[in-house]
């Protein structure tokens, strides 16, 4: 897949996505057209990694252990060149880097891991398929990745996010599914 034509003013995600963008909720085409910093609240229940492997390397890249129906604060830092998605649950601060890669597939910076996503519209849903991982910059065996869920949709004011990382024998990494209420979206700075 070639990058598509860069427009500097163009969002992340309308510019990785082109015309299939129009094609998703409303909810989630308002969110991912955001420019520059933003809060917004929402709520989510989390599932924590169980096995003690998984709980260590779910430590390691700052993911959050499991709570329900908590309040979730959602720091937004949007430019064209890239976005900041500090995630902000009960108990830890979860932040990563969302680029355009190279191959005109999302790129993902979380702790250590270096994440590549193919983006797919599926019924006005956004799904993301990792297709690669790096870690402390070394390449990651495909057939070690883990599994991983992340669906995005609208409802209304409200987008929603469900997302689950599984890893091989150590089970979930982490489950997080909830929403962003995009009608209390507040600018920052």
């Amino acid at each position: 897949m070639t990058m598509p034509e860069r427009d500097d003013t163009t969002p992340l995600y309308p510019r990785l996505l082109g015309a299939r963008f129009d094609r998703l909720d409303r909810a989630v085409q308002r969110f991912h057209r955001l420019d520059g910093a933003w809060r917004i609240p929402g709520r989510c229940t989390i599932s924590g990694a169980t096995h003690p492997l998984a709980r260590l390397l779910a430590r390691v890249l700052g993911l959050p252990r499991g709570c329900a129906d908590a309040k979730l604060r959602f720091d937004l830092e949007a430019r064209p060149e890239g976005e900041t998605w500090t995630r902000r649950f009960p108990d830890r601060t979860m932040r990563s880097r969302l680029v355009a890669s190279t191959d005109g597939q999302l790129g993902e910076r979380l702790g250590p891991a270096r994440l590549r996503f193919r983006l797919d519209v599926d019924d006005g849903a956004l799904s993301m398929k990792l297709d690669g991982v790096r870690v402390f910059g070394l390449p990651w065996p495909r057939s070690a990745f883990p599994t991983v869920h992340a669906r995005e949709h609208g409802d209304g004011e409200r987008f929603h996010f469900d997302i689950e990382v599984r890893f091989g024998a150590l089970g979930t990494l982490v489950a997080y599914r909830g929403y962003l209420r995009l009608d209390l979206a507040k600018p920052l700075g």
